[in-house]
C-alpha cells in the first residue's frame, strides 16, 4: 500500500517554508503578530521608493534590499512568504515603485506579475535612425552613440540584403508611441519597434507586396522616399507614381531627400555642390533605388508605395507651402517653374 501523501521536491520546499513560518509566528506571539509584521509599514504617511531588482537576484537579496529601504520589517518573513507561495522562480527583474503603504503580499504580487516602471516615447513618421537616437536618449540612460552602434550592426530577418546602407534597421523601426520597462537597453528598444513593424503589416499588405514584384526592402525604401517628400496625404500616391514611373523608365530618381540623408546636418536648401557627393544614396548620380530606406515610414506611405496613382508624371517640384506641382515632361516642368518666377 502506498503512502497516504506524496510530496515532490517543490512541495517539500514549500512545506519546510510553511513550518518555518508557523514556528516563527508562534515564537513571536501568534497570528495577530504575523498580520502586524506583514502589514504596511506606514499607511498614513506613505513614502514611495524606486527599487531595482537586478537579474539573478535571490529572494534573500530582494528581502534585504526592501528591508534596507524601510519597506518591510523582517527579511526572513518576506523570504518565507515567497517560499510558501512557491514564487521564488517567478520574481521578475526591473524597476518597481514600492511604498510603505503596501503589505508584503502586495509587494510580492507586484514583483511576481512584473508590474515594473515603464517609460513612454513617441517616434513620428519619417524619423531617421539618427533622429530616433536623438529623441529617445533624452529619456534613457544610454547614449546616442550606443544606440547607433547597436542599430548599425543589428541583424534581423531576410529583408536586408543590400550592402552600403547606413543602418540595417532603417525603415523598420515603426513610428508609434511605445511603453517599455525602465532601463531597457538599445537592443531591447529596437526589438520592440521591429515587432511593431511586423504587427502592422497585416495579411493584405503582405499579399500586396508579394504581388507587386518588389521585395519588402524595396517597398519600404520607396515608402521612405514618399514619407520624406510628401507633406500632404493627398500627394502620397502622386509622388509614388513619379517614383514608379521613373524606375520603369530607368531614369535617375533625383530626389533631394536622399541627398539630405547623406549630409552631416540638415540643410534648408540643397546646393549644386551637394549633388556631386559620392554616395550610393545619391539618386542624382545613381539610377534606381538607394541601397535602403532613408527614414522610417508610416503605414500611409507604405500603402502609397504599393498603390501608386496611375499617371504619366515624371517630374514634380515643391511650392512654398510644401505642396507640389506635377508634370509629364521636362519642358512642362520648366514652364511651370518659370511661370512661378514671374
Amino acid at each position: 500500500m502506498g503512502a497516504l501523501f506524496k510530496f515532490n521536491k517543490h512541495n517539500r520546499h514549500n512545506l519546510v517554508a510553511a513550518i518555518i513560518m508557523i514556528l516563527f509566528i508562534f515564537t513571536l506571539g501568534g497570528i495577530s503578530y504575523l498580520e502586524e509584521l506583514t502589514s504596511p509599514i506606514n499607511s498614513k504617511s506613505v513614502s514611495e521608493y524606486e527599487v531595482l531588482i537586478r537579474p539573478g537576484a535571490s529572494s534573500s537579496q530582494i528581502a534585504n534590499l526592501l528591508a534596507d529601504k524601510g519597506l518591510i520589517r523582517h527579511p526572513l518573513l518576506f523570504k518565507a512568504l515567497v517560499r510558501f507561495r512557491g514564487a521564488e522562480s517567478d520574481l521578475k527583474t526591473g524597476y518597481y515603485n514600492l511604498s510603505t503603504g503596501m503589505s508584503i503580499d502586495q509587494m510580492i504580487d507586484k514583483i511576481v506579475n512584473g508590474k515594473v516602471i515603464t517609460q513612454e516615447f513617441t517616434i513620428p513618421e519619417g524619423f531617421t535612425v539618427e533622429e530616433i537616437a536623438q529623441e529617445i536618449t533624452k529619456q534613457f540612460t544610454f547614449s546616442k552613440k550606443e544606440f547607433l552602434q547597436t542599430a548599425r550592426g543589428f541583424k534581423f530577418g531576410q529583408a536586408v540584403k543590400n550592402e552600403g546602407r547606413k543602418y540595417n534597421v532603417e525603415g523598420y523601426l515603426f513610428p508609434e508611441t511605445y511603453q517599455v520597462p525602465k532601463g531597457t537597453n538599445p537592443k531591447g528598444i529596437i526589438k520592440v519597434m521591429l515587432e511593431e513593424f511586423k504587427a502592422e503589416l497585416d495579411e493584405r499588405i503582405i499579399s500586396k507586396i508579394e504581388d507587386s514584384g518588389l521585395t519588402l526592402d524595396e517597398v519600404i525604401t520607396i515608402a521612405s522616399l514618399i514619407e520624406a517628400e510628401a507633406k500632404y496625404d493627398v500627394e502620397r500616391r502622386l509622388i509614388s507614381s513619379v517614383i514608379h514611373n521613373r524606375l520603369d523608365k530607368n531614369m535617375a530618381l533625383q530626389i533631394d531627400a536622399t541627398i539630405q540623408y547623406i549630409l552631416p546636418e540638415h540643410k534648408s536648401k540643397i546646393l549644386y555642390s551637394d549633388l556631386a557627393i559620392e554616395s550610393p544614396y545619391n539618386t542624382y548620380q545613381h539610377v534606381g533605388l538607394p541601397p535602403g530606406p532613408i527614414n522610417n515610414p508610416g503605414l500611409d506611405s507604405i500603402k502609397a508605395a504599393l498603390n501608386p496613382k496611375e499617371t504619366n508624371y515624371l517630374y514634380y517640384f515643391a511650392l512654398d507651402d510644401g505642396s507640389h506641382k506635377f508634370s509629364k515632361t521636362y519642358r512642362e516642368h520648366l514652364r511651370l517653374q518659370n511661370k512661378l518666377k514671374y
